[in-house]
């Protein structure tokens, strides 16, 4: 419930002032979305689950039911394995938008363009808009504790300004 809130606080808080300046947990931060893409290109699951705390909140944009990080594994498994059948190629980019802070908690919301490219040469890319929570973890690493996405298109993708400090593919 407290991610809950903290999300929806991040929400309204999302639109309000300009960013601020670059801060020193940005470099750590903007890693885990470069994480994430490299793990989705080498179709590694134990990558992409692990950018996820295992008490994270997923909640896809593709209408699937919500999840946990420690659940992801599971769920990507028999996808990834189709992708690596067919020779699937997948690159990610990620554009964050803005960054808040709820106490020690990262909210970012972004965007995030993935296409998919199959041996034939024939692609399709799929846009969404996300809001993430990210926390500094046990050694402190960051890991993803909620992530709420919807989809959304090239144009929206292509419209968000570069941000000192913030991710930034494209």
């Amino acid at each position: 419930m407290r991610l809950v809130a903290i999300l929806a606080a991040a929400a309204c808080l999302a639109g309000a002032a300009p960013a601020a300046a670059a801060a020193p947990q940005d470099a750590k931060l903007n890693a885990v979305y470069s994480a994430l893409a490299k793990a989705r290109a080498a179709n590694d699951i134990a990558g992409m689950s692990g950018s996820f705390s295992d008490t994270a909140l997923l909640i896809d944009s593709r209408g699937m039911p919500a999840i946990t990080g420690k659940d992801l594994a599971g769920v990507l498994t028999p996808f990834v394995e189709r992708l690596k059948t067919e020779n699937v190629k997948v690159a990610t980019d990620y554009r964050i938008e803005r960054r808040t802070w709820a106490g020690d908690t990262a909210i970012d919301v972004g965007y995030m363009r993935q296409t998919m490219t199959r041996p034939s040469g024939e692609t399709g890319t799929r846009y969404a808009r996300f809001m993430v929570a990210i926390k500094q973890g046990e050694g402190g690493v960051w890991k993803i504790v909620g992530d709420a996405s919807m989809p959304s298109t090239e144009e929206a993708f292509n419209s968000v300004p570069r941000t000192d400090g913030l991710h930034y593919d494209g």
